[in-house]
């Protein structure tokens, strides 16, 4: 910083001693623009239009103290200068702010130490400016920052810190690092070191901390020793941030990942099981089995592509479920099975895709027929369950767990299996019934009743259907 030309504000109301300043400047060829003041007024009429890099001021003026000055100039550093045998008074402005006082001597050697000192004035100056912006930023980031000494005490957290770590400054400072660090009896799930993705391909070590409350959460961290001016660690500075939401977000699309692969793969293994199996029916001749096995695979790829829309529209249900059992009288009586209708003579309407229902009964109640042994009864009963439409299949194929229809229909082996047994149709049927049901907000499951035998369930949300509506189907349907 030699040869810096800086500002200077001489506040002296003294002539000889703003002489003696400005010729011990000239003679020395000492860098400063300066200007004199001769009073507190003055001095601060000066400082409202013009910027100094330091003002000297002598203690004792004519309309005020340097302590004036002080009050008027406290972003500026300011060097008091009072007279010999002065040093106590020297000594209060330097606490009220004063960055360092010279006492005045006869010979005015004093000046000798101007340079010296302003100098000194400007670097603290610049320093201080520095740790207040770091201190800025280091306050007003969102990332959690601590530093600890070379022990691992803490000496020092920001208030993002103490926001994400639940602790008042006064509460953390002067503990051991070690309480944010969980112990070594955690669970698998929390697990103190983990690798987590960065952006591009790349990975970085991740931790577990805890806060006050003793929950555990996942942060990114980074550590730094502090040095000293001799290159001695004297510091270290831990900056936290907290990525439970990556984590999160992460372990989503590790899981939607999973899911597509898996789904991918059934996918691609019911092609092949369909392909392999509509050779051998097209070769029998079979063209309608055929035909029904390429729809129900088109079915099942525009649903997994969420390309089916469905067309709703107010329809009896009753009806719909008389026509059902019509159309498969033919299939139960050539296999002597008894279909029964166990529901009442109430007109249940509902809003919904008529066709994707009908589909549905369509493949619970084939299914019903042909896994039943011959002499056996399946029933059929719809009722209202309040907000929704119930449809009851009975029969007595081997009993479904509750929940097994769920996981069978996502099975290749069960899917296989069906194929095989020349299922073709049931293969994908129990899938489709229980895709369009859901599509419809609507449940679908089986249970078992107390004879041993098979129920399949399904519900279909009622809609608010204008009671004329439901009057006029109900009247066409008499007609």
């Amino acid at each position: 910083m030699e040869n810096t030309r800086y500002k200077i504000l001489l506040i002296e109301d003294n002539e000889l001693d703003q002489m003696a300043f400005t010729r011990f400047v000239e003679t020395n060829g000492i860098p400063y623009d300066y200007t004199v003041a001769g009073s507190v007024t003055e001095a601060k009429r000066v400082l409202g239009t013009s910027q100094f890099d330091i003002i000297i001021t002598d203690h004792s003026l004519g309309d005020g103290t340097a302590l004036d000055v002080l009050h008027s100039a406290s972003d500026i550093p300011i060097i008091v200068v009072t007279g010999a045998g002065d040093e106590e008074t020297a000594i209060n402005a330097w606490k009220a702010g004063a960055y360092d006082y010279l006492v005045k001597d006869i010979n005015q050697t004093y000046l000798k130490a101007i340079p010296v000192t302003i100098e000194n004035a400007v670097r603290h100056r610049m320093v201080e400016k520095k740790l207040q912006l770091l201190s800025g930023a280091v306050m007003s980031t969102e990332d959690s920052v601590y530093i600890t000494d070379i022990q691992g005490t803490i000496v020092f957290v920001n208030k993002a810190f103490c926001k994400t770590y639940g602790y008042k400054e006064d509460e953390i400072v002067g503990k051991n690092g070690n309480v944010l660090w969980i112990g070594r009896h955690q669970s698998q799930n929390t697990r103190s070191v983990f690798q987590t993705k960065t952006v591009g391909s790349s990975w970085e070590v991740g931790f577990y901390h805890r806060r006050k409350d003793d929950s555990v959460f996942p942060v990114s961290l980074s550590r730094s020793n502090i040095k000293d001016a001799n290159g001695h660690d004297v510091a270290i500075v831990g900056v936290a941030r907290d990525i439970t939401e990556r984590i999160l977000v992460e372990d989503e699309i590790r899981t939607a990942s999973l899911k597509l692969k898996k789904k991918n793969q059934l996918h691609n293994e019911i092609a092949i099981m369909a392909a392999e199996t509509l050779k051998k029916l097209l070769a029998a001749n079979n063209l309608e089995m055929a035909k029904r096995l390429v729809d129900d695979y088109l079915d099942i790829s525009q649903i997994e592509a969420e390309k089916i829309e469905l067309k709703p529209q107010p329809f009896s249900l009753t009806s719909l479920l008389c026509e059902a059992l019509g159309a498969f009288a033919p299939l139960a009586a050539e296999r002597n099975i008894e279909l029964k209708n166990l529901s009442d003579d109430s007109e249940l309407v509902v809003n919904a895709d008529q066709g994707r229902i009908a589909q549905v009964l369509v493949n619970l109640l084939s299914r019903a027929i042909k896994f039943s042994s011959p002499g056996a009864h399946v029933s059929v009963q719809a009722k209202d369950a309040g907000h929704e439409l119930c449809v009851a299949i009975e029969d007595d194929s081997p009993p479904l767990e509750r929940n097994e229809i769920h996981r069978i229909v996502h099975r290749s082996d069960w899917i296989r299996e069906q194929f095989h047994a020349g299922h073709e149709d049931l293969a994908l049927g129990l899938r489709i019934a229980k895709e369009l049901v859901e599509m419809h907000g609507g449940r679908i499951w089986a249970e078992s009743s107390e004879t041993k035998k098979n129920i399949f369930c399904f519900t279909v949300p009622k809609s608010a259907v204008r009671q004329e509506v439901a009057l006029e189907i109900s009247s066409a349907d008499t007609n």
